[in-house]
């Protein structure tokens, strides 16, 4: 069960209002930041996550923790991505996953270059190709956010995750207001689309909070596995 669970660490649409439409003009998807999370279950409170992003003297860094439980289960996630930005794009560099806790450890490690991408996972390494606009598990997540700012329809992102080439998308659904223990936040509704899945993942994004995710909740048939909210924000 715990081991669907990730922070998934990610806008404006046309009608937006000129409140909203102010905020996306000061919107910087580069500004660093450190945003505290609340896991929980039907209600219960399975534990708590981070995310931070963090400019540094070679470029940049995306570092993610979680730490929950259920029941006797437990499993504590840490993820870290190095990027670069040139000419505005966004450059991954490399990336880091561990996952301890109840069942088999996990890792991850990606390295890019421009001619060769290279990702470890299982202790199995395999070599990809590159193409333009290629991420990391976590980099996809600020490319989101970047477009999101940017009022594009097309929400496509090509990245490696798990040894494999994927492609996630998403949708704008309009925008909510949600409560969390941030606070009452107005944000835009945006779903994954997925193919041949009994998983849904829903996900709130703040114009207001320099486009930071501010809830996501996933399901599978139909039944809520996760609902993240934001507990802390600082820039």
């Amino acid at each position: 069960m715990i081991r669907i669970i990730t922070l998934f660490i990610i806008a404006a649409l046309s009608s937006f209002s000129t409140q909203a439409q102010s905020t996306n003009e000061k919107a910087d998807a580069l500004k660093p930041y450190h945003a505290t999370y609340k896991v929980f279950r039907k209600g219960s409170d399975l534990g708590e996550g981070s995310r931070e992003l963090l400019k540094t003297d070679n470029g940049y860094v995306i570092k993610s923790n979680s730490k929950i439980s259920w029941l006797f289960l437990s499993d504590n996630r840490k993820e870290v991505s190095n990027f670069m930005v040139k000419d505005g794009l966004f450059q991954a560099q490399d990336y880091r996953y561990v996952r301890t806790g109840t069942g088999r450890d996990r890792e991850e490690t990606i390295t890019f270059s421009p001619l060769l991408i290279e990702s470890t996972y299982k202790n199995n390494t395999v070599k990809i190709k590159p193409i333009l606009y290629t991420y990391d598990p976590l980099l996809y997540q600020l490319a989101l956010r970047q477009d999101l700012i940017d009022n594009k329809e097309i929400l496509s992102y090509h990245m490696v995750r798990k040894g494999k080439e994927t492609q996630y998308r998403f949708e704008k659904q309009g925008m909510e207001t949600i409560n969390t223990p941030y606070g009452r936040i107005e944000a835009i509704k945006v779903l994954r689309l997925r193919e041949n899945s009994s998983r849904r993942t829903l996900l709130w994004v703040a114009p207001s909070l320099n486009y930071v995710v501010v809830k996501l909740t996933q399901y599978k048939d139909g039944a809520e596995q996760a609902d993240l909210q934001l507990s802390s924000l600082s820039f």
